[in-house]
């Protein structure tokens, strides 16, 4: 039997040894903090509001990685197509941006394809950093084999982190990859693999880095085991615990395959936010804590001054592209307000066409409030187009019930109203005032919002307008503003048929129609009627 010194000294030991082991695990836990980007759609200046731009996405970067010993910087895809930027340039002015930040490492997405592979393999040949996707076999591409990895492993500090890529695959036939590209429909038994391969080598904290929808991100995240964290693009989805309008918390917690914690996050679009996420991993790669929270990229921080000097000097070429010649038009085209929020006007017949011609959609809505400008008779500009439609929204397609096609040219009217004289009043007209293609609508201002569209009739295959049918389902085109609820289009948001909302940029989409069409025309066509009261003469 141990004396009661001899215990002392056994439990004294015993408490020692579990001491220094506690301590042990403690120094194998790694911190990481990841910060990210998605969808910037080469915006690379601020906003309108003078909020975001890259060399305020600089600063950010730059204070956090001052702050945090263990950093990744990454992006989801689509830096191509959306600006002038990308049109002048072809992608090497996100490259150099990309690379004067420093990123670590990116995906594709879907806006990659958009000017072909060789154009691609001229940007991803000017990183500095890993482009990876998993789940495009690019070993027959004559331009892209052996320079896109299904995953890539980064050194940070002392540790290695594994970073899969995934893009939508549905990108061989919403954009312009060579034939030779073959896209892999299984994002859940792609991942795995790459996750097994990875695990294999004897790394246990892997990153998702991907460009298919948050929804998709869930879906993979929840089936896969080994994923710890998912940097997500494409859906351009809002992510905070802060700032109103995020469609959830900053990120979204779930369990994998295998019940481990793995977390989901997106930052928005158009460097107006960076994402930051700080994690904590055990000895065993499993996360033991986290937190974070997108950043807004406010005009009140200090631009980066080495990366405003190249964005300056991306601009300044850029004012003779707006000048180029892109078509002619044999009428001037009205765009003004005062029109296209109230009535027929010819310009917003010309976008509407434009998107209907683009999609092969059966019907196309374009709100009125997206349409900024007139177009003067003879040649048209770059920068005439840009004018116009200023904003970058991006051509969704979907399918709608003719009844729920109703309810929203009955938004697109609701905020109508009678000045004195009992005419339509052109003051304060809101911009969700819908412009068509391939249908025809009478409105009825007199009676209440809800219950002003008197009749709506379809363009058919044989080129004649029938009534709509409340039954039947269309093929409808708008842009992503609308489709997704603004403007208060909440039946499209709510309501639309298999929604795909990250087609074409609208401005090349119009762009691609006066080139086809030149010289362009257009005419009033009644596609819009008023009974019962008249329009207000134009003051």
């Amino acid at each position: 039997m141990l004396s009661r010194a001899r215990l002392m000294v056994f439990f004294s030991v015993f408490l020692v040894v579990l001491v220094s082991a506690v301590s042990a695990q403690d120094e194998e836990t790694f911190s990481l903090t990841i910060m990210h980007t998605n969808d910037v759609h080469a915006e690379h200046e601020p906003d309108s509001n003078g909020d975001g731009g890259a060399a305020r996405e600089a600063t950010v970067v730059n204070q956090i990685r001052s702050e945090a010993e263990n950093t990744l910087l990454l992006d989801g895809g689509d830096r191509f197509t959306g600006t002038l930027f990308h049109i002048a340039y072809l992608g090497q002015d996100s490259a150099q941006i990309m690379n004067m930040i420093g990123y670590d490492a990116m995906t594709l997405g879907n806006h990659e394809f958009d000017n072909g592979d060789d154009v691609l393999a001229d940007f991803i040949d000017e990183l500095d950093f890993p482009v990876v996707t998993a789940n495009v076999d690019f070993s027959d591409s004559p331009f892209l084999a052996d320079k896109v990895q299904p995953y890539a492993i980064l050194e940070v500090g002392d540790q290695q982190i594994g970073i899969i890529g995934l893009v939508v695959p549905e990108s061989e036939i919403l954009s312009s990859p060579g034939p030779e590209l073959a896209f892999d429909y299984d994002l859940v038994s792609v991942t795995q693999q790459m996750v097994d391969e990875l695990t294999a080598q004897g790394i246990n904290k892997i990153i998702l880095l991907t460009h298919i929808g948050y929804s998709a991100d869930m879906e993979v995240a929840q089936n896969v085991s080994g994923v710890d964290v998912v940097v997500g693009g494409h859906t351009n989805t809002f992510l905070s615990n802060t700032y109103a309008g995020a469609r959830g918390e900053y990120p979204t917690v779930l369990s994998s395959a295998s019940e481990e914690p793995v977390l989901v996050v997106q930052a928005s679009t158009k460097t107006k936010y960076l994402g930051r996420l700080d994690v904590v991993f055990d000895a065993n790669g499993v996360l033991s804590d986290w937190g974070g929270d997108a950043i807004l990229l406010s005009k009140y921080i200090a631009p980066d001054p080495d990366v405003s000097d190249l964005v300056a000097g991306l601009v300044e070429p850029l004012e003779e592209i707006r000048n180029e010649l892109v078509g002619h038009t044999e009428i001037f085209l009205t765009g003004d307000r005062t029109f296209c929020r109230v009535e027929e006007c010819l310009l917003g017949n010309v976008i509407a066409d434009a998107m209907r011609a683009e999609t092969n959609a059966q019907i196309a809505f374009m709100n009125g409030g997206g349409i900024r400008a007139d177009i003067d008779e003879g040649k048209i500009t770059l920068g005439e187009v840009l004018t116009v439609q200023p904003f970058g929204n991006l051509m969704s397609t979907f399918q709608l019930s003719g009844q729920d096609v109703i309810a929203a040219l009955e938004n697109g009217v609701s905020e109508l109203t009678l000045n004195d004289e009992g005419q339509v009043s052109r003051d304060e007209l809101a911009g969700r005032f819908l412009q068509v293609s391939g249908l025809r609508y009478t409105i009825d201002p007199t009676l209440e919002p809800g219950n002003r569209i008197i009749s709506v009739d379809v363009l058919n295959e044989a080129g004649e307008y029938e009534p709509i049918d409340p039954e039947a389902v269309y093929t409808v085109v708008a842009n992503d503003f609308t489709r997704t609820g603004g403007d208060g289009f909440t039946v499209l948001a709510e309501n639309a048929i298999e929604p795909y909302d990250f087609g074409k940029v609208d401005f090349e989409v119009l762009l691609d129609y006066l080139e086809a069409n030149d010289p362009v025309s257009a005419e009033l066509e009644g596609r819009i009627t008023y009974i019962n009261a008249e329009l207000a003469p134009v003051e």
